[in-house]
């Protein structure tokens, strides 16, 4: 019974994501921070995780909340892939990138706050990588002192790798849909 409700494209997609996503990052971690692949390959799916467990249960939390058209195109989304046509719905394309965005900018976040929590959980001392980690960069004046702005190298490495994640899924995503689209009119 539960098996008839499942939606199994759902939950292998989130899945390959998550696989792709922890891959991305974690090379971008071990690039960006100088730690080892291993640790930076844990910390990365400990923190993608941790993100996607938080946006499920946001998704849960504010599904019933929404209004019954949208409900409806959101559930036939999730369960069988497809939007329906719907003429009160016809602009969809502000609303899906403003919500990329939200996603994107809350999965920067939550990332974030999800590597400082492991750190301390880990008892990792920050004393060292804040040094290392506050660099100047800009061009430099006429007495040498550097004018810009200082980058954390953790922040910046997690921004760094969720672009390159999300744009990698994304493009996965504008494959599949361009390639259903074409054999659906064939």
């Amino acid at each position: 019974m539960v098996w008839d409700v499942m939606p199994l494209r759902a939950i292998i997609f989130q899945f390959l994501f998550l696989l792709l996503a922890i891959a991305i990052e974690g090379l971008v971690f071990h690039r960006i921070l100088n730690i080892e692949h291993r640790a930076c390959m844990q910390y990365s799916a400990t923190i993608n995780l941790f993100s996607t467990l938080v946006g499920w249960l946001v998704f849960f939390a504010v599904q019933p909340l929404l209004p019954l058209e949208i409900k409806i195109q959101l559930l036939s989304y999730v369960f069988f892939e497809r939007l329906f046509s719907n003429p009160s719905l016809s602009n969809v394309a502000p609303i899906l990138v403003g919500l990329a965005l939200v996603i994107f900018i809350g999965t920067f976040f939550l990332e974030l706050k999800g590597l400082e929590l492991l750190e301390v959980w880990l008892k990792k001392t920050d004393e060292k990588d804040d040094k290392e980690s506050e660099k100047s960069f800009g061009f430099r004046g006429r007495q040498n002192q550097a004018i810009g702005f200082r980058v954390n190298s953790k922040a910046y490495a997690i921004f760094v790798g969720n672009a390159c994640s999300f744009t990698v899924i994304v493009l996965i995503l504008l494959t599949r849909f361009f390639d259903q689209t074409h054999y659906s009119v064939m």
